[in-house]
């Protein structure tokens, strides 16, 4: 049964901070989303326990590079 390392903070409706540990994957309630647009493509994933998030990540692939205008003034 795989286990994933999770975090139970203040910030997220935890009493206490507490410590990082190890907690069984079934144990927890998992959901994922998925932003695709012209600019990026970003999925996220979230891991509660009791309704609490206890863990999240996000990868973002950006699809166009990012350009400036720069004037440079000499004088």
């Amino acid at each position: 049964m795989p286990e994933i390392l999770i975090q139970k903070l203040q910030r997220n409706g935890w009493p206490d901070n507490e410590p990082a540990t190890y907690i069984h994957e079934d144990l927890l309630t998992y959901s994922t989303g998925l932003l695709d647009d012209d600019n990026e493509h970003t999925i996220w994933e979230e891991w509660r326990l009791d309704g609490k998030i206890v863990k999240r990540g996000v990868h973002v692939r950006i699809k166009k590079g990012v350009s400036t205008d720069l004037k440079i003034m000499v004088g």
